[in-house]
């Protein structure tokens, strides 16, 4: 499975490349007086980018709530989700990266008896 690391950063990541592209496509849209018939390329590019960046936020969050299952960390799996189903995701996993608990699962040997 995937790194906290790796599912911190990709949707971190993910967060500001949406966020750019609608901030492009809020530009592209005032400045053009598009109707729904006329989308500029840029809005269109705009809207193909937050499209994929919100898949990989939801890719990458379905992957932190799976690690923080298999870590029984039942807690951050509350927070994490809670926080993203009301719209505050990015917070959640932030919170998760900076304090969350570490990648390190419990192992249990058994003796080898023989």
């Amino acid at each position: 499975m995937l790194s906290k690391r790796t599912t911190t950063g990709w949707y971190i990541g993910a967060w500001v490349v949406w966020l750019v592209a609608f901030v492009r496509v809020v530009v592209a849209l005032r400045g053009s007086g598009a109707t729904l018939n006329s989308i500029p390329a840029t809005a269109k590019a705009g809207y193909v980018a937050m499209g994929l960046a919100a898949l990989v936020m939801f890719v990458m969050w379905i992957a932190a709530l799976i690690k923080l299952v298999q870590l029984r960390s039942w807690d951050w799996v509350a927070i994490v989700a809670i926080l993203q189903l009301i719209g505050l995701g990015v917070i959640g996993m932030a919170a998760y990266a900076v304090a969350g608990p570490a990648d390190t699962a419990r192992v249990v040997y058994r003796p080898n008896v023989t």
